[in-house]
């Protein structure tokens, strides 16, 4: 039996001391396309109270989620028009601290618990001062309000499509907000899992919260939980109010509703474009654009309203926790959810094993036998290539599944761009470097070369560089392309560096035009560091499996590569330099997806 959230027993979410009355007046909101500009909101104007569930309503098209985006705060660019809480102006960022936001599809990190959920959530939106014992209060709150008690040690991915569902609210609730907005949250369920979202909504609605929520052709059953009604039509108002007045409001203009028919089906077909009596219509809309004056269910508002606090405390930051706390708990986050995934954990070590066993096993014992020096040369570019290509596939392939994750946890003020970006680098970090060393101690040794603990630290240190380049090229290509290209676009923009790392074409023999470009190449610096690791610095003679080795003395292998001592640091520099300017535009590739 679902918990009811007016059991004084059973709640444990802070109730809201005071109502909220969310009002907007003359919304217009417009969007260029090409040289023209399409209005998609034209003078919309209502007024939404705590306390009432509020149905937006409307034929496809008529811009349902596009005035519950502009109400939220999500679209700013392009809208016109007045918002007010409590008959106040506030700022954006104070707006979105007083809002929450729950997308039609809402993504939820797949290997993490409904209770690890919802605990990072409290870690991240909660002030640092609240106490573990509150903060664990809140989310058994949650978790029974929701009805979740039984799937809290469920990780997200296994959960229904209700409780998903269940979960997103159970997140946006953490920060007890007290406007709620909802994009279709029973798209996509069955009958049954939407009347139970929809009772949860209007429970959270009684407990003194404003609560809208676009629904798509309701039936009977699930209109009835709906305690006001706002239908629009082609970017205009049409009706709002409660939805007992509905049919009398339409009948008044000469729309008859037969008898057992559907409301919400017979407000949407007046709304559509395709109604005949469009002049009706059009008095529907004028006679809303005139009654601008009137709340959500008729009743005139006085012309002034006395102002009335948001909030005991107005000096809130922006962020309730500090950007060092923020980073801690998405490093702990991101690294467990990191350890869960079988692509990111199990298969990068067990890969990193197998090829260097194989790679071991094919080149075994040439490190240092001068006759066999070109294959060496070709077990040091192969190991390259299996780093890079083994390390950003595997973040390419997940990380654009994140990202509707960040952008929803962003907008939602629960962390800066700043700590994400940071806890995202510094947690896949170990990772990649254990599977790198893994590799390295099993092929580096079995293929027999130079037991020098400085050249093997020399060695490993560049192919830790061109892992730690390929992690970060992985990830931009991430965040640049979906998941549907990142897969072929990132191999592809790699080819051109490995044609010019200098392994199948000496320096020398290039055209003068594609010279500079070696300068650019990550595979330049790593294979010429690595070779250099191995052969330069005064290595003494190699060993010799047959009669007569040409390539005995290092000097020889040196100058067949094109390839000096002194260019070592100019290598480390030029790969340190390429990492960073990409750690940059990752940074600027996040910003921009957030716009």
């Amino acid at each position: 039996m679902t918990p009811s959230c007016n059991d004084p027993a059973e709640v444990v979410i802070p109730l809201l001391d005071f109502s909220t009355t969310l009002a907007f007046n003359n919304l217009n909101y417009t969007v260029q396309q090409g040289s023209t500009s399409k209005t998609l909101l034209s003078n919309v104007s209502g007024s939404f109270r705590s306390g009432r569930l509020v149905a937006i309503l409307g034929p496809s098209g008529a811009g349902k989620s596009t005035l519950l985006n502009v109400l939220s705060g999500f679209k700013a660019k392009g809208v016109k028009g007045q918002i007010l809480i409590n008959n106040e102006v506030v700022d954006r960022q104070r707006y979105r601290q007083l809002v929450a936001y729950n997308a039609q599809d809402v993504k939820l990190l797949p290997n993490i618990t409904v209770e690890e959920t919802l605990r990072y959530t409290a870690d991240l939106k909660m002030s640092s001062k609240v106490s573990s014992s509150v903060k664990k209060t809140t989310i058994n709150g949650i978790v029974k309000l929701l009805g979740l008690e039984n799937c809290t040690k469920t990780q997200a991915r296994l959960l229904s499509g209700g409780e998903k569902k269940r979960l997103s609210i159970g997140q946006e609730l953490v920060s007890n907000p007290r406007i709620l907005f909802f994009d279709e949250p029973t798209s996509g369920l069955d009958s049954e899992s939407s009347y139970q979202v929809i009772s949860y909504m209007k429970d959270l609605a009684k407990q003194g919260r404003c609560v809208i929520s676009v629904i798509h052709q309701p039936s009977s059953e699930l209109l009835e939980l709906f305690d006001d009604i706002y239908l629009v039509a082609g970017g205009h108002c049409l009706y709002r109010g409660s939805l007992e007045n509905l049919i009398p409001t339409l009948s008044e203009v000469g729309f008859v509703c037969p008898q057992y028919y559907n409301r919400a089906d017979f407000a949407i077909k007046i709304a559509s474009r395709s109604n005949p009596e469009m002049e009706k219509v059009d008095q529907l809309i004028r006679l809303m654009e005139l009654d601008t004056n009137s709340d959500q269910n008729g009743n005139k508002r006085p012309d002034r309203l006395s102002p009335k606090p948001l909030d005991e405390d107005e000096s809130r930051s922006q962020y309730p926790i500090s950007q060092w706390r923020q980073f801690a708990i998405l490093t702990r986050r991101t690294t467990l959810g990191t350890i869960r995934n079988f692509t990111l954990t199990v298969l990068r070590f067990i890969g990193h094993l197998l090829f260097g066993l194989i790679i071991g096993t094919v080149y075994y014992d040439i490190g240092n036998d001068g006759a066999k020096i070109l294959s060496n040369i070709g077990f040091i570019m192969l190991t390259l290539l299996f780093i890079v290509f083994a390390n950003a596939m595997s973040v390419v392939l997940t990380f654009p599944l994140e990202m509707s994750v960040f952008i929803r946890e962003y907008k939602s003020n629960s962390y800066s761009i700043v700590a994400y970006f940071c806890s995202k680098i510094v947690a896949d970090f170990p990772l990649m470097l254990a599977g790198i060393t893994l590799f390295h101690g099993t092929a580096y040794y079995m293929t027999g070369q130079i037991n020098e603990p400085s050249r093997a630290a020399c060695f490993w240190a560049m192919c830790v560089g061109m892992g730690w380049f390929a992690q970060v090229y992985g990830l931009l290509g991430g965040s640049i392309f979906p998941i549907e290209v990142s897969p072929f676009i990132i191999p592809v923009t790699m080819l051109p560096g490995v044609l010019f790392c200098g392994f199948f074409i000496r320096y020398d023999e290039l055209f003068a035009a594609f010279q500079p470009l070696t300068f650019v190449s990550p595979f330049r610096f790593t294979f010429e560091g690595a070779s250099l690791a191995l052969y330069g610095f005064g290595r003494k003679d190699l060993g010799c499996s047959e009669m007569f080795c040409y390539y005995r003395k290092a000097a020889k292998i040196l100058d067949m590569l094109d390839m000096k001592d002194e260019n070592f640091w100019i290598d480390v520099g030029g790969l340190v330099t390429i990492i960073v300017l990409l750690h940059v535009a990752l940074y600027i590739s996040l910003r921009m997806r957030l716009r």
